[in-house]
């Protein structure tokens, strides 16, 4: 009798020691599976791409039938994502720069002087004039046999000259540049007309042109060309001295000067008599006095 009270406490500890076991047991295999699942909802990890593996977990439970029985968990695997560190490369087409630069030629126009090639800007020239220059009186007039006006015209092949350029192409004033024409040699198409202008005229043996400013003329002197010149003088006629301007064009070629060159006079300007004879009823105020140049350049 006391060995069966004592089988039936023992029996009854021994179910209120596994009870206790039992429910202590829960209560871990709760918490324990908490931390089992708690690892599936991580952050993911940028350090690993090495999957991590939980230890299998043995839980302590009572079964239905009262003995002790051990629950085994199996382990969850929690792969960690690989997250790329590399930036992928982009590629962007470059366009070529064009290296080649515009030289200075293709910026700068092309600046070949148009001066043609004639005589140093720095050298000082002169100028003599030649055989074959002409100068020349023109007068209008009417003749008593004639119902129209004509132009009286006499000439003369006696000239001398010389010009005169410094190194700035300006009449040089340490030489003097003078034409001189030989008045006594006129001739017109009227004997009584050119006895009477040497004779009683009053135009003396000569004509004297000083020249002092010439302008219209390229510096330097070209090859060849054409030049519209102007010729500022004093013109002396019987010791009457007025200023002139002569004024035409003149074509350069390999040195040789050549053209015409005029101005216009009146017979009070120099204190100059008309014609008074009695085929002519009457005479222009105005004298033209021409010269044809014949020159070249030394």
């Amino acid at each position: 009798m006391k060995l069966s009270k004592l089988s039936i406490n023992v029996w009854l500890f021994s179910c209120l020691l596994l009870l206790l076991l039992g429910c202590s047991s829960g209560d871990d295999s709760e918490s324990s599976f908490e931390k089992i699942e708690s690892p599936t909802k991580a952050v993911l990890s940028e350090e690993s791409v090495s999957p991590a593996v939980i230890p299998t977990v043995e839980t302590v439970k009572v079964l239905e039938s009262g003995s002790v029985g051990v629950a085994v968990v199996q382990p969850t695997v929690v792969t960690k994502l690989e997250i790329p560190t590399t930036v992928p490369k982009v590629s962007m087409p470059i366009k070529s720069i064009p290296t080649n630069t515009p030289t200075v030629n293709s910026l700068v126009p092309n600046q070949t002087s148009t001066q043609l090639e004639g005589t140093s800007q720095s050298e000082a020239v002169s100028i003599f004039f030649q055989a074959g220059s002409v100068a020349r009186y023109k007068i209008g007039e009417q003749f008593a046999r004639l119902p129209t006006p004509i132009t009286a015209i006499g000439e003369t092949s006696g000239i001398v000259g010389k010009v005169y350029l410094n190194k700035e192409g300006h009449v040089s004033d340490s030489e003097t540049s003078v034409i001189i024409v030989d008045v006594q040699s006129l001739t017109s198409d009227e004997n009584k007309r050119d006895n009477w202008v040497r004779r009683n005229g009053g135009i003396g043996s000569e004509i004297a042109i000083d020249v002092l400013e010439i302008s219209g003329h390229s510096w330097p002197l070209p090859q060849t060309g054409d030049m519209k010149v102007s010729i500022k003088g004093d013109m002396t006629i019987s010791e009457i001295t007025n200023p002139v301007v002569w004024e035409g064009l003149l074509e350069i070629e390999n040195k040789a000067i050549s053209g015409t060159i005029s101005t216009e006079i009146t017979w009070d300007q120099f204190q100059l008599s008309k014609p008074r004879l009695p085929f002519i009823i009457s005479v222009d105020d105005e004298i033209i006095l021409e010269l044809d140049v014949v020159a070249v350049i030394e």
